[in-house]
This record gives C-alpha cells, structure tokens and sequence, in this order.
C-alpha cells in the first residue's frame, strides 16, 4: 500500500473515532440532563405525595375533634420542597356527629364527591378543601388541591349489623364471641351460633385473642360477609389471623368465609377520653353511651337533646318505689315487687332479696319517653304488641332511647324480658364497669307463625350479653336492627342449637316495618362512625 493510501486510512481511522467520541459526550450529556430532571420530576412527586399526606394527617388531627376550628390560610410547612399544605378557607366549630346533611340522592355524583364512596349507600356529609401554599413558603412545589369528605353513618344502617369493638382498656381477657361451652339449664353452657344477615365487623383483632385462642381463629356463627379492620401495624391480621362461617344455603353445610382484605379508610366513634389529637379516636374503642367527651356522639346527650327541642322527655328512674309510675297517662312504665314473679329470672331466688324488683315498659305507648334506668330492679318487661294492627302502628311511633347502667353501689339489671313482639323502633343501651351478666329472654307466643319480630339496636358497653332462646324449640328470634359491642356476646346453650333460631337482620327489612317513624330521621338516635374519603388533584 503506498504513502498516500495509509495517510487516507489513517485520516478516515481519525474521522470516525471523533465522531464516535463526540457521539458518546453528547449521549452522556443528554443522560445527565435526564437524570437532572428525573431527580427534580421524582422531588416535586414525593412534595406532592407528602402534601398529600399532610392534608390526611392534619385533617384527622383537627377535624375529627369536637367544635375543630382551623384558621384560613394558615401554612402547615415542611423543609422547601418537601411537601406542605395551606389550610384555604379553613373551618369553625365543626361537629362532624352532630351535622345532619345529605347531599342529594337524586345526583349520581357530585364531583368529586361520590356518596356512593367507602361504604354504599348515604351518609351524612361536609367537606373542606386544601391548598398549597404561596410559593414563597412552598418553593417549587406544584399547585394542588386537597379535597377531603367527611362522612357519617352508624355503622348499623349501613349494613354492619355486627361490630364488634376493642374491649375495655386494661382488660386481659379475651372479648369471646366465639367459644362454645355445651351444657343444659339456664346457666350451664353457651354457644356462638346465629344468623347475619349482613356484614360482621371486627374492629380489632386482637381483642378476640389470649394465649389460649386457637390461631387461625374460626368464627363459628354464619354471616353474609366478614370484615376485619386492622388500625395499626400491630394489629395485623397476619398476626391475629381471623375467618367465618358463611350463611348455608339450601340446608347444606356451611363453608368457610374468609374476611375481605379490601383496603380501608380509618373509622372512629370520635374522642373516647379527653385526650387530644388522635389519641385512642382510632383505635377501635366504643364509648357512645355516656360520653361527656364526646357529647356529639353520646346517647345521654342525644337524650338531652330531644328534651331541648321540645320532642321527648326523659324519665329518670333511679329509685324504686312499689306502685311508682310515669307521669303522663296511661302510663308507658311501671314498677313493683313480689315474690312470686310471673318470669322468675334465673337461679330465683337464689342471689336476690325476698321479693323480686320489676320495670315493665310499654313499647307501643304513644307517651313512652326515653328513660334512663339504673340498677333499682331487679327484671324488665319489655311489653310489645298485643296484635297485628298495634304492631304495624307501632312501627311509626318517635323512636326513643332507653339507656340501663348499675346503681353505683354494684347492683345491675340481669334479667330482661322481651313479649310478643316489636315494631317500635328504639336503643336499647347497656353500660357497666365490668362484665357482669345479663340474660335476654323472649317470652310468650309471637303474633303470627313461629318468629318473635324485635325491632331494636343493641349497644353493649362491657356487659356479658346472652340471648335466651324461647322455650318452645320450634320459635325463632328475629332481631330488625343489629348490635355494636366491646364485650361478650352469646346464646345460651339450652335448647336447639340451630343457628337460625337467633338472626339479625337489616332494619330496613320489609318484614317489621310498617310506616317511617314521626319526627326526626332514626339515623339521628344512634351513635354514628365518622371516616374521611380525599380526592387530591395536582
């Protein structure tokens, strides 16, 4: 190859080798670029997923309190660029327990709000709406807003006809609503089989839990379907591990259930002492009854409520006194003794003085007022309807409140009596500072067929609940309502363990109800659950 060839290669060899070392600078300078700006894409998504969680934090903080106020355009900063929050218009004395609101059934939607959201069906509503901050606060952080929804139901109206809540601090004990104990008599034994017929709740697995529970623990009685809430990373459902029993069909054998592992938002019942910020509001405790924390969401203030408004007053029954009775004829209530009771309660008289204290309570009495009763009797009479007429009639009657708390000295109300059957709708409270017992009992013939109709919700507050089934094996007890408790609830194990002898069912069945009540909605005589659903829009 001549001179001139090898300089042609060799200049050619120098051409392509710049090219390429230009290429691979200008490549990586391109990369670096890229890089830079994936950096800077990935901090302002972390900034807007941190305000994100900023605004869930702050509304949970302040919200969910009892007349919360937030000044507006009140700055929440994190360090520049790292997510922060304006409060925008802000908010003043906000009582999410105590707002009636319903947006508007007819709208399929109103965006962004959908009433169809966390649970079906409608809740009481308002909403608040955040922002970023002005960008000298905020830097680079884009624009965004926060919407937040909070809502309120009880749980019982919407389809969680069984919740079962976390048992009373420092209890050590398991919260049993599953074991069975087989035995005879009237207090020999206790069994866990019944009907739901809808949505089991537990709120906090390992309540149900001591060293001695079998894990997987199986509920034994049948539900349409389960749900177990887990709060905190502790108490997981990995650690607590829960399952069921779904409702047989066509008298085949039942089949496990497992719980939905669908995500949720938190629920609370609302402040359960006087401690701040989020404290034990969402930890699962229930505290609805007499809860001067919580006044919004507190059946005695509901009570006193309705004496304000001028639509119900409140008996008070904390004395007794033979013959004593309402004072508005004919009277809805009555006391007296003896001691040869028509409905001897269990082990009499055994236990008890030498004449027994009863209250009977007239449900269809349009002078019934709420009551609240402590530990003075010994037994109550629960008194339904006498016919098919009354029972329908009754059905659209102001629902009332009845709440049954010990005396202060220790002595409680074990022995309650349900007759015929109800339409009336009512709360029936129970609140105690220990597991003491109390028998539920469903007595005389129902008005037609075989099935005691009871329209009633159930709120047990650490009291042993054990529902009693009729004496004739062939009766069944319907309950048109459902049960929040966080203690102990069972059947005796007398009589036939079939487990639709005990069934809960929505308050809405056709079977019991009749007409709407008079006065106000239903839904704003009964502890409610509040939660918030947010839409962030960037």
């Amino acid at each position: 190859m001549t001179t001139g060839a090898l300089m042609a290669v060799s200049l050619m060899l120098l051409v392509v080798a710049g090219l390429f070392i230009s290429s691979w600078v200008s490549l990586m300078n391109v990369r670096a670029m890229q890089v830079s700006f994936m950096e800077d894409f990935s901090r302002r998504r972390v900034a807007l997923e941190t305000s994100r969680q900023l605004g869930r934090e702050l509304t949970y903080l302040a919200a969910f309190q009892r007349n919360s106020s937030l000044a507006a355009q009140t700055d929440f900063l994190l360090d520049t660029g790292e997510g922060s929050i304006n409060s925008s218009d802000g908010w003043s004395g906000l009582n999410l327990y105590s707002n009636t609101f319903f947006p508007a059934l007819s709208t399929g939607s109103v965006y962004p709000y959908n009433y169809t959201g966390f649970r079906p069906g409608a809740a009481y509503y308002s909403s608040e709406r955040l922002t970023r901050p002005a960008e000298a606060q905020s830097g680079v952080l884009d624009d965004f807003e926060s919407w937040h929804f909070f809502k309120s139901m009880s749980p019982l109206l919407a389809g969680d006809l069984f919740c079962v809540y976390r048992k009373p601090e420092g209890v050590t004990t398991a919260l049993d609503i599953h074991t069975e104990v087989p035995g005879s008599g009237s207090d020999a034994g206790h069994i866990a089989k019944w009907i739901v017929q809808g949505r089991t709740v537990i709120r906090h697995a390992p309540s149900l839990f001591v060293p001695t529970t079998p894990s997987p623990l199986k509920l034994p009685f049948q539900t349409k379907s389960l749900y177990v809430q887990s709060q905190t990373a502790s108490d997981t459902t990995v650690a607590h591990p829960i399952y069921g029993t779904a409702i047989s069909t066509g008298g085949g054998p039942s089949s496990d259930l497992l719980p939905s592992n669908l995500p949720a938002t938190l629920t609370t019942t609302g402040p359960v002492d006087s401690s701040t910020g989020v404290g034990k509001s969402y930890d699962g405790y229930l505290n609805v009854i007499n809860n001067s924390h919580n006044p919004d969401n507190s059946l005695w203030n509901f009570q006193a409520r309705e004496a304000a408004a001028g639509r119900n007053q409140t008996d008070v029954i904390d004395v007794f006194v033979h013959g004593r009775q309402a004072s508005v004829n004919p009277p809805a209530w009555w006391m007296y003794e003896t001691a040869s009771p028509t409905y001897p309660p269990p082990n009499w008289p055994s236990g008890y003085e030498p004449k027994l204290r009863i209250l009977n309570i007239v449900l269809g009495s349009a002078t019934l007022r709420n009551l609240r009763i402590s530990g003075v009797v010994n037994q109550i009479v629960f008194v339904g309807q006498s016919n098919t007429n009354d029972f329908k009639n009754a059905s659209k009657l102001q629902p009332v409140i009845i709440t049954i708390l010990p005396d202060g000295s220790g002595r409680w109300i074990r022995d309650i009596r349900f007759e015929r059957e109800n339409s009336r709708r009512h709360v029936l409270a129970f609140k105690s500072d220990s597991a003491r017992d109390v028998d539920l009992n469903w007595i005389n013939a129902p008005l037609t067929g075989d099935t005691h109709r009871w329209r009633c919700m159930f709120i047990n507050e650490y009291h042993t609940l054990f529902f009693n089934m009729p004496g004739n094996a062939t009766r069944n007890v319907h309950i048109y309502g459902g049960i929040m408790t966080n203690w102990t609830v069972k059947r005796r194990a007398q009589g036939s363990p079939n487990p639709s002898r005990l069934v809960f069912r929505a308050d809405e069945d056709p079977s019991a109800s009749g007409y709407a009540p008079e006065g106000p909605a239903f839904s704003t005589f009964l502890p409610r659950e509040a939660w918030q659903e947010t839409y962030f829009r960037p």
